[in-house]
């Protein structure tokens, strides 16, 4: 096959993804669609390959309790449908065209789901692997990483490749930029591929063709912007004005500056985020708007990396504009944006077009396939992976402690009518009440 093109979204569903089972998706999931008025966009692009990833899909309670699956069930049925349905529509003789779910992996509040188009893809994929971590203490907690890495057969006998898809959360709040930095460098040594199978050897996310980095990141602007920088595209008079004080506010975002000093994200690249406003904080239930409690930030991001990508694409230089290069040897981004319609949390969903080029290569198996460089300067080596007895003991602590806290808060929501304060109250009424009636008896 020539080139393939892969659609890649994020989203935090702001703990609504039940809500979401119920929404019109096709927005979201199928913005070409929804602006072809637009002439930037292209015309008759079915991806190849869609990549989904979203972030605190359900109630904290439900999340640690594992209790996801009947949502995550749903979502992918509609997710399925919405895709197939939305090929076969575009198809010039109006066949049957469908969409294959390859891989679905979550963790707590995190998911990702990779689906591949059947007309182009089958007998072209080999057997996906999937990993998981969590980032807070033994890697339990809502913020955590999930992965899925993908082997393709992209030439007709050879070319095959790995392609690594990595949806994450990072810790919230302002300050906490440091705490980010640290947990992009636990994925890199503890989200580890096939940690299960004793015969293969454990890939970290690196040790790919092609890695596609989402998720909400957390990075906040590093003080609050002008007004008329926040303004949706399609809200304001005057685009140009917009333009600027986007690329002016640019200057504050707190991602690309760790970046430029070598402290994370070191050989991923981005599109054009100043095409868009900050997705974060947004008022729920509004097209535009941003809560006062928050700085603003572009805190939903997509990042990539190619093995074809050349040098100059990471040197600091590059990653001052926030315009990247027309680079035709490697992958190119042909959409790049965000779903401001999408008003049930208070973030946006940001999706991403790709076009990978033809591969020059023959490789004849995935595990010979070519692999990313190591990290540009400035940026420090790459951690080894933990080893493979450690990150199994993480998993089943991390696990362990979830439940543990999530189950008996459920309790506390069912008692308290959905309330889990109100829970702990009866609670603790009961418990008084049981207390005085045990004491009568044995005192009797």
């Amino acid at each position: 096959m020539s080139s393939l093109n892969i659609f890649v979204t994020t989203w935090n569903t702001g703990l609504q993804g039940s809500q979401a089972q119920h929404q019109d998706l096709s927005s979201w999931l199928l913005p070409v669609l929804h602006n072809a008025t637009n002439p930037e966009l292209p015309v008759g692009i079915v991806p190849d390959i869609y990549a989904v990833g979203v972030q605190e899909l359900v109630p904290m309670h439900l999340a640690l309790a594992g209790l996801t699956g009947p949502v995550l069930y749903v979502l992918t049925q509609r997710i399925q449908s919405i895709l197939s349905d939305h090929a076969t529509s575009l198809s010039s003789e109006k066949t049957s065209e469908r969409y294959s779910l390859v891989a679905r992996v979550a963790h707590v509040g995190n998911a990702l789901w990779v689906f591949s188009r059947d007309k182009t893809l089958e007998g072209r994929l080999g057997k996906p692997s999937t990993a998981k971590t969590g980032l807070a203490w033994f890697g339990m907690g809502n913020k955590g990483a999930v992965g899925i890495r993908l082997p393709i057969r992209r030439g007709s006998v050879g070319g095959w490749e790995n392609l690594t898809f990595v949806n994450t959360h990072l810790a919230a709040h302002d300050f906490n930029i440091a705490r980010r930095n640290a947990q992009y460098r636990d994925i890199l040594s503890s989200l580890v591929f096939d940690i299960n199978d004793p015969l293969t050897t454990p890939q970290q996310i690196f040790d790919t063709s092609h890695l596609f980095f989402i998720g909400d990141l957390n990075y906040r602007l590093s003080k609050q912007p002008p007004l008329e920088a926040l303004r949706e595209n399609n809200m304001s008079d005057d685009a140009l004005s917009v333009e600027k004080a986007r690329m002016i506010m640019f200057e504050d975002d707190t991602l690309r500056e760790q970046q430029k000093q070598g402290n994370v994200f070191g050989g991923l690249r981005e599109g054009d985020v100043t095409r868009f406003a900050p997705t974060y904080k947004r008022i729920v239930g509004k097209i535009e708007g941003y809560s006062e409690k928050r700085v603003p930030g572009w805190t939903d991001r997509i990042l990539l990396a190619s093995h074809t990508d050349p040098p100059y694409l990471f040197s600091t230089q590059t990653l001052s504009n926030p315009v990247p290069p027309d680079e035709p040897t490697t992958t190119c981004i042909l959409r790049f944006d965000s779903t401001p319609g999408i008003v049930i949390s208070d973030h946006k969903p940001v999706h991403a077009l790709f076009s990978l080029p033809a591969v020059k290569h023959e490789a004849p198996s995935a595990h010979m396939a070519p692999i990313l460089p190591p990290a540009p300067v400035p940026h420090s080596p790459r951690p080894f992976a933990k080893q493979r007895e450690m990150l199994i003991i993480r998993r089943i602590i991390g696990t362990l402690m979830d439940k543990m806290i999530g189950w008996p808060w459920c309790f506390f929501v069912l008692l308290g009518h959905g309330n889990s304060q109100a829970g702990m109250g009866v609670s603790a009424f009961l418990a008084m009440v049981w207390g005085v009636w045990w004491s009568g008896v044995m005192n009797g």
